[in-house]
């Protein structure tokens, strides 16, 4: 038997998350120049240097923010529907805004000793996620392909195209006057497109004239650069469609393969029942729809996990596993083992403290470490 809620301990998910659509990222200090792509492409993050060559890697903290945003709807049920903003951003963020940063400025943390029944048994959910100068308990893992050696990822290309064009059926659905107006549109686009790529090319020749120049001659440069743009946002600007030309290419980005298997896990240090059934409710919440990252218009995202769950402490000769946990698209389960039902009765546990925090002595709007008493 493993009691949690007689004794702390830290509690390891292991095991592999797969990547059941491509997973993508938007994060621009990622980003980086090669033959591949400009420093606009939306690189995924990699081990090492920043180059084509360095394996990638998916941010756990893509699955971090959602297991907050879970544990947050959890506490806006327990309080009735709602929280204030304030409790939003501490939960979800671990950040203070308005009056709350004002009080938490002001307490100091020097020689603070936490003790057992303050902060962390008041509220678990600020604890498993922490806030300024108080750590959070919860680990998530970044997800590691398995084959590093091979090239896991693609590069996903878009084009933005011209919808009356590609689907006939359309012009039907538009007046006489706004069919001459798109014939207009479309002439314009295709005679803006050309002469912005003329001023575009001129821009490319300054630039690396502008790499060597003296300091002169940057100056001369410089001052041509700024005169090609503008020169550039007036053919734009006189456009009578949109701005941008319509049928062009659009800065792509990369992307996981589907099918690609990662190492990943989470850990919760010195958890007791209530923090394991938290993180295990969280998870159960997120296979409602299991998606992490950016471009879920094109149907990035999906992810399923399979973690075993072990643990081991100085009252146990060797480390026990207490069950497996697998999320997926519309499902969830927990898979006992050795007989424990640890596992479901701590997320038994956590589904009856959000709809009765008192219960378990629980206050989901208790940020101060100082003042929380349990």
């Amino acid at each position: 038997m493993v009691n949690l809620s007689a004794k702390r301990r830290s509690i390891y998910f292991r095991g592999y998350t797969t990547a059941i659509s491509g997973l993508a990222v938007n994060r621009p200090d990622d980003n980086f120049a090669s033959p591949t792509g400009t420093k606009d492409l939306q690189r995924l993050p990699r081990l090492g240097a920043k180059l084509d060559r360095s394996p990638v890697f998916f941010p756990g903290t893509q699955l971090r923010h959602r297991i907050r945003e879970a544990l947050l709807k959890g506490a806006c049920k327990a309080a009735g529907g709602q929280l204030p903003l304030k409790d939003h951003f501490m939960l979800i963020q671990g950040v203070a805004i308005g009056e709350m940063a004002k009080e938490l400025s002001s307490v100091s943390m020097a020689g603070i000793v936490e003790r057992e029944g303050g902060l962390r048994s008041v509220n678990p959910l600020i604890s498993l996620g922490g806030f300024w100068k108080h750590a959070g308990s919860l680990g998530v893992n970044d997800w590691i392909p398995v084959d590093s050696d091979q090239q896991v990822y693609y590069l996903h290309s878009k084009m933005r195209a011209m919808p009356h064009k590609r689907n006939e059926e359309l012009v039907d659905l538009l007046s006489d006057d706004d069919v001459d107006k798109l014939k207009r549109i479309i002439n314009e686009d295709s005679e803006i497109a050309r002469k912005v790529r003329e001023i575009e090319e001129e821009i490319k020749q300054v630039k690396k004239r502008y790499a060597t120049a003296s300091s002169i001659e940057k100056k001369q440069l410089g001052d041509q650069l700024n005169r090609l743009e503008e020169i550039k946002s007036g053919i734009k600007s006189e456009k009578e469609g949109p701005t941008e030309t319509l049928v062009r290419p659009v800065e792509g980005y990369e992307a996981i393969c589907p099918g690609t298997v990662m190492k990943s896990g989470i850990d919760i240090t010195r958890a007791n029942d209530l923090d394991l059934g938290f993180v295990l409710y969280a998870l159960k919440q997120i296979s409602k729809r299991p998606y992490v990252g950016a471009h879920a218009a094109d149907g990035k995202g999906e992810f399923a996990l399979d973690w075993e769950v072990k643990t081991w402490s100085d009252d146990l000769e060797d480390p026990i596993t207490l069950g497996r946990v697998k999320v997926g698209l519309l499902d969830f389960e927990i898979i006992p083992e050795n007989g424990l039902s640890t596992l479901q009765d701590a997320l038994e546990k956590a589904q009856e403290a959000f709809v009765d925090p008192g219960k378990y002595g629980l206050d989901f709007t208790a940020f101060n470490p100082q003042t929380a008493v349990a």
